[in-house]
């Protein structure tokens, strides 16, 4: 178990007897939610109690009314729609919704994904024509469009109406169509959904009180929101919450046997996360992603293990690519001088484009710094981006727009295109803007802290209601507490014990080495195991003295053993 550098021990907040008595909660279960931002009574219920009920207004999310209007106007008129997605999981589950949505009503949809190797990200010009030819009369434009001014300004010229939902930053010239639902256009109503999450609240905008058609979306909307790894937080946790619950038993026969092929035995995020999404990914990241369509929408098992075995067959292709890409990547990363490469920039020509964002989530990984990754040919280079908090990826990119054919994003992942003849004026360019922008703090990883317990606040009762945070990932980790001075117990049969003044809890995870003797300071995250309370270790330290004087919100630094 690697040692954090530093523990930050959050600061107890005033709020929390009072947050406690009015939801009936241990004065720690409201600490923890004080610590991710939910403050009032009613939005800690339905923290604790999500349920489709508690699903936020869709007409708060800007031009959703409008984007409800032209669809209905399509339907209504019989003209066909056209459901463009991108090919990734969150482009390609929010594509499934919005194409079943219309379907309910009645309409004619066609569902076209994006290749991002043949045209790159978005819609691409060359299909302009194309739709003007075929008699589309609406186009939606899912996981992409917000940034697309021109495309959408030419489908308008053809007559051809579009609605966007989107969730990317809006960068540039504004794009235009008759509805751009996006939650950084406007108020910040709906800011953290996914598009997946933004066609959940179109299929609640256009069925309103439909609740059939909510429950069949929710599979895929969890499934899209974990992939996007969208903050568990709002009407984010209710869709993964109430999504997981039924996606083992899904209606989908596609999905039903994906899960059954790769192992998951119980809907948790991070089995989802590790086992289904990397297939889900691999078929967009060679190219063509119509088996994860395939996937999503068969209706019978023999359409679903057809898509099963190309979703397999392509993770495998990419894996054995990924090795190879990492190794020529590490190469490429041993030759910068850290100092003066704040953000790591890689490429080189001949990687497979679709691969650049899994390679610059592993650098990111491995070396705790902002990383893009470039796949270069003659011409131009094409890649994406990864960062850790706090550095904003999208605005070091806006800072070197000016040299970027093309570029969109958020804060933590971007994606762009630039001349290859340009790969080092960029990458000294960025590096220049992170030198006065706000950096990861190498080499001193932090873990934060929820509270201060003793062994003896960790009861049944109390874990169990810390079990009902479930659950955990983006935006919601799993808690942690600090235990001062216990001691530390073998048990029999490898299990260990820590000891707190006559109580004692059940821990998991690696323990300090050979025999152990004299006090510890220990973070632990609780969990209930076989019904009874115990707790995974985060870490722990050697006791060298009183330490009790220590005050919540201080940094606590390492402590030799």
């Amino acid at each position: 178990m690697e040692s954090f550098r530093i523990w930050k021990l959050l600061p107890a907040d005033p709020a929390a007897g009072s947050l406690a008595q009015a939801c009936g909660i241990a004065p720690l279960i409201a600490q923890i939610l004080l610590n991710r931002g939910v403050r009032r009574a009613e939005d800690a219920r339905a923290f604790l109690r999500p349920t489709l009920s508690t699903l936020s207004d869709p007409f708060r999310l800007p031009q959703m009314a409008e984007a409800v209007a032209a669809i209905r106007q399509a339907v209504r008129a019989g003209r066909l729609v056209l459901v463009f997605g991108d090919s990734d999981v969150d482009g390609i589950s929010a594509a499934t919704l919005v194409s079943e949505a219309i379907t309910r009503l009645g309409g004619r949809v066609a569902v076209r994904l994006s290749n991002r190797l043949a045209d790159g990200y978005g819609f691409p010009p060359s299909r302009i024509a194309r739709v003007a030819r075929s008699g589309i009369g609406l186009v939606i434009l899912v996981d992409c469009g917000t940034n697309q001014a021109d495309e959408i300004e030419a489908l308008s010229r053809q007559g051809i109406p579009t609605v966007v939902l989107d969730h990317h930053v809006p960068s540039g010239r504004a794009a235009r169509p008759a509805a751009l639902v996006n939650p950084h256009v406007g108020d910040g109503a709906g800011f953290g959904l996914c598009s997946t999450g933004l066609a959940v609240k179109l299929i609640q905008a256009l069925s309103p009180g439909d609740r059939d058609a909510l429950e069949r979306s929710l599979d895929v909307a969890a499934l899209g929101t974990l992939a996007d790894y969208s903050p568990l937080a709002g009407d984010n946790r209710v869709l993964v919450t109430e999504g997981l619950a039924r996606l083992l038993e899904s209606r989908r026969p596609g999905l039903r046997h994906l899960c059954d092929a790769v192992g998951i035995s119980s809907a948790q995020p991070d089995q989802v996360l590790k086992r289904l999404v990397p297939r889900l990914n691999a078929c967009g990241r060679l190219g063509g992603a119509r088996p994860v369509w395939r996937a999503l929408t068969a209706t019978s098992e023999a359409d679903a293990t057809r898509a099963s075995v190309l979703l397999e067959e392509a993770h495998a292709t990419t894996k054995s690519l990924h090795r190879q890409v990492m190794t020529d990547a590490y190469s490429q990363v041993s030759r910068l001088h850290f100092r003066d490469h704040q953000v790591l920039v890689v490429g080189r020509r001949g990687w497979p484009a679709g691969l650049m964002g899994p390679l610059a989530s592993a650098l990111v990984q491995q070396y705790a710094r902002p990383v893009v990754a470039l796949a270069l040919d003659e011409r131009v280079g094409v890649g994406s981006g990864r960062a850790p908090e706090p550095f904003n990826l999208f605005e070091a990119l806006r800072s070197c727009e000016r040299m970027l054919l093309r570029y969109g994003g958020h804060a933590r992942a971007c994606g762009l295109t630039l001349a290859s003849g340009d790969f080092e004026a960029f990458r000294a360019q960025i590096n220049q803007y992170a030198q006065a922008a706000p950096l990861p703090d190498h080499g001193r990883r932090t873990l934060l802290i929820d509270a201060d317990a003793r062994v003896s606040d960790l009861s049944h009762a109390l874990v169990e209601q810390m079990d009902a945070l479930k659950p955990f990932g983006i935006g919601n980790p799993k808690p942690t507490v600090l235990l001062r001075g216990v001691t530390i117990r073998a048990g029999e049969g490898g299990g260990a014990w820590i000891e707190d003044g006559g109580y004692r809890l059940r821990i998991r995870g690696k323990l300090p080495p050979g025999e152990s003797t004299g006090a510890y300071d220990v973070v632990v995250a609780p969990t209930l195991i076989n019904a009874e309370p115990a707790a995974t270790v985060c870490d722990l330290r050697a006791r060298p003295g009183d330490e009790s004087s220590r005050r919540a919100g201080e940094s606590l630094p390492a402590v030799s053993a």
